[in-house]
């Protein structure tokens, strides 16, 4: 077990009403929006933080991971707030690394040669673990740094991805989009700005909100042709490119996007148009296909089946709030760092988390 490993541990009563204050408020929509629901669970998580005093890295990974328990409990089905877990923990476990290398690295004696005997990754796991003690500096104050260069990461990154529209859109294309997203939006509107394009949007699942979206892309400038799901497969073969919102980027490059994106993926890939997806980077996961299950569950039938309708007391109507997209079906992901191909994926995910705390 590393020496930064212990057995698990339950919230302390102290933190444990700061959790449910931001597991409420998620809940009931006072904070919404991938972007804020990040921000927000990063200042959590510096309360937390600066909360414990004398705490060593030992300490600080088992409540920042208990505190991401809980959230991941209480909300199954976002996956931005476990991310920044992960970022955070992160940053914990390169603080303590980069202690460790100033300090250790002389308690043994280097006379036996280039090889590492036993003896000697025995004495080094002991000095590893003598560094967690009450000697370890506040680890507080370089934390507070790292979350501040994260929160400064998550409000340039739309801005950063809006920047690249024009290198992506190219005048007198046909784009096609599905669903509202307001990342999609302002990536669209900055594309405006400089290319002339035409757009169809298709209609996500809440038809409203794909209305209001076309309705602000048309006032700004853009040709917009507005049609159903439905109708994705007979346009396509003119489309030149589409471009979608995710709701997350997962472990190899797969994707969940709003419902009826895996129609639109599906036509786009028999017709060889290629599909650009938006995701920040704090939309990457490292869940892996096998988790998406629990993840593409039902939404509100009322918004297939209208509660009006006559035929609603007669049917069963299911309705997934996502769908899944292979990575054969996404040929580029733009992020705040550029553009990555799906096979990409593994490498940011390694950047961004350290492989223990892929299961938080």
């Amino acid at each position: 077990m590393s020496p930064l490993e212990g057995p698990t541990k339950e919230l302390d009563e102290k933190y444990e009403e700061k959790v449910v204050k931001f597991v409420s408020d998620v809940r009931n929509g006072k904070i919404e929006g991938s972007n804020n629901i990040a921000l927000a669970t990063l200042s959590l998580l510096e309360q937390i933080i600066g909360d414990s005093e004398n705490a060593t890295a030992f300490e600080l990974i088992n409540v920042v991971r208990a505190a991401g328990r809980v959230i991941c409990r209480a909300l199954p089905r976002e996956l931005v707030p476990a991310n920044m877990v992960r970022r955070v923990l992160r940053a914990i476990r390169d603080e303590h690394r980069a202690h460790a290398d100033q300090s250790g690295g002389t308690t043994t004696g280097g006379s036996e040669g280039a090889g590492e005997s036993l003896q000697r990754l025995v004495l080094a796991a002991a000095a590893r673990r003598g560094t967690l003690g009450a000697a370890q500096p506040d680890l507080r104050e370089p934390l507070r740094d790292h979350i501040a260069e994260v929160r400064a990461e998550l409000e340039s990154s739309t801005g950063s991805i809006c920047s690249q529209a024009s290198e992506h859109v190219h005048a007198d294309e046909l784009i096609l989009t599905c669903g509202h997203s307001r990342l999609l939006e302002r990536f669209l509107k900055a594309a405006a700005a400089r290319r002339n394009y035409k757009l169809i949007v298709a209609e996500g699942p809440d038809y409203k909100q794909s209305h209001a979206m076309a309705g602000r892309l048309s006032a700004g400038g853009v040709g917009v042709t507005l049609v159903s799901s439905a109708s994705v497969a007979g346009v396509m073969s003119r489309v030149n490119k589409v471009i979608l919102g995710v709701r997350a980027t997962l472990s190899g490059g797969a994707v969940l996007a709003h419902a009826g994106a895996h129609a639109v993926a599906a036509a786009a890939k028999h017709y060889s148009v290629p599909v650009i997806a938006l995701s920040p980077l704090y939309k990457l996961s490292p869940l892996h296909e096998c988790d998406r299950h629990q993840l593409t569950a039902a939404g509100a039938p009322h918004h297939v089946l209208p509660l009006e309708c006559p035929e609603t007391g007669l049917a069963h109507v299911y309705a997934p709030r996502y769908d899944y997209l292979r990575p054969d079906h996404v040929s580029l992901f733009i992020t705040s760092l550029g553009g990555s191909s799906p096979s990409y994926i593994y490498r940011l995910l390694s950047e961004l988390y350290d492989p223990k705390d892929h299961q938080i």
